[in-house]
């Protein structure tokens, strides 16, 4: 009797659906990279976008603020002298084009010059916000070095500030220049010789483009006028709330440090702001009106030299 096994099924795979998976894989593939590269050419579409607008905002606000220079430089050297802003800092706020503008003008003749400023005048300066009479003398005689070394005369030099200027073409002079030690404010700054907590606190009331380094009165700050060593708070109430005559007594009285001249320099610093932003943004200006018959005043500097970070608005 023949024994009969389990009967073996034998299972040829389709061709034909092999091939349909396969073709079905690239497919899903294709697909899903036409996804990706239209999702990443959306995205490129939207930061182009972003950033046409943001780069059109900053010509703007950058229009914004040379205008606001051209109104403070008008104001500055109008022949109505009742219509003209004095450099005592106080801040103009207007409206133009949607954008809220400040505009302040600065007469470097009240503050503290770090290249003309009396020796007497920088150690009382400086020790009104130290405390400390040896500081004091310390940050003076490192600003005093940094001037003779500057002027060529280097005996004693410890600053290591190395005289430069410009000269003409065929190697001469192409006019005579006053060397400088200190280009601007923040060279003091960014120098060892003084903590940086310190000069926070003191740059407001620096400078390096006052006419001979005394104090015009009428715009110093109280900060710059405190540390003339011949004056006193009961003088300087006088200049706060006395009249003319109480100022040309306090000129007498510290002629040493004092001057009725303002300008030719004045720094402005113009600040745009919208209502609808959070943030602003500001330069500063130092500009020469008056000297040129050829144009209404010439610019000296400015800061930030390029488009002005943005700062939020407190």
């Amino acid at each position: 009797m023949k024994r009969e096994g389990p009967e073996i099924c034998s299972y040829q795979p389709d061709p034909l659906a092999r091939e349909r998976g396969f073709v079905m894989l690239v497919v899903l593939w294709v697909l899903t990279s036409a996804v990706l590269l239209v999702a990443s050419f959306n995205a490129a579409v939207r930061s182009g976008a972003a950033s046409a607008v943001s780069e059109i905002g900053l010509v703007k606000s950058d229009a914004i603020l040379d205008g606001g220079l051209e109104i403070a430089a008008a104001h500055l050297t109008d022949i109505d002298e009742k219509r003209r802003w004095p450099g005592n800092g106080r801040k103009h706020h207007f409206a133009f084009a949607d954008t809220d503008v400040t505009i302040s003008i600065t007469d470097p003749n009240g503050l503290i010059d770090l290249n003309k400023s009396d020796e007497k005048l920088l150690r009382s300066f400086f020790q009104r916000y130290t405390k400390s009479a040896a500081k004091a003398a310390q940050y003076t005689d490192f600003i005093l070095q940094a001037r003779k070394a500057a002027s060529g005369d280097t005996s004693n030099d410890k600053t290591g500030f190395q005289q430069t200027g410009d000269t003409g073409g065929d190697g001469t002079s192409g006019f005579p220049i006053q060397a400088a030690a200190f280009i601007d404010v923040w060279q003091l700054g960014r120098s060892d010789a003084i903590p940086q907590d310190l000069f926070s606190r003191i740059a407001p009331y620096l400078t390096v483009y006052s006419r001979d380094g005394t104090l015009n009165p009428v715009t110093a700050p109280e900060e710059v006028l405190a540390a003339v060593p011949d004056l006193n708070r009961a003088d300087m109430e006088k200049l706060k709330y006395g009249d003319k005559s109480a100022t040309f007594d306090i000129m007498q009285k510290g002629q040493a440090y004092l001057t009725d001249e303002s300008g030719p320099a004045y720094l402005v610093t113009v600040s745009a702001h919208r209502p609808d932003d959070n943030y602003k943004i500001s330069r500063t200006y130092v500009i020469l009106p008056g000297i040129d018959g050829n144009a209404p005043y010439r610019l000296i500097a400015k800061w930030p030299m390029v488009s002005s970070a943005a700062e939020k608005v407190q």
